[in-house]
């Protein structure tokens, strides 16, 4: 249960909005599905996505503004 958001928002200097989210606990273990925004720099939102991944949390990206 780190706050990984949080943590992305002190290491990489971005903004992240929540806009949806469904956690779940199936035998101790959370899981779910978050759809939120992430503003930064490109190289600050890359390095962000990159972090999460190597933290095990599968990103997919919808789009750029």
């Amino acid at each position: 249960d780190a706050p990984l958001l949080s943590e992305t928002a002190r290491r990489f200097n971005v903004n992240n909005n929540i806009i949806s989210a469904q956690m779940d606990y199936a035998g101790g273990v959370k899981f779910g599905i978050m759809l939120t925004e992430m503003h930064g720099t490109q190289q600050d939102t890359q390095a962000a996505i990159a972090w999460l991944q190597e933290h095990h949390v599968k990103v997919e990206v919808l789009g750029y503004v």
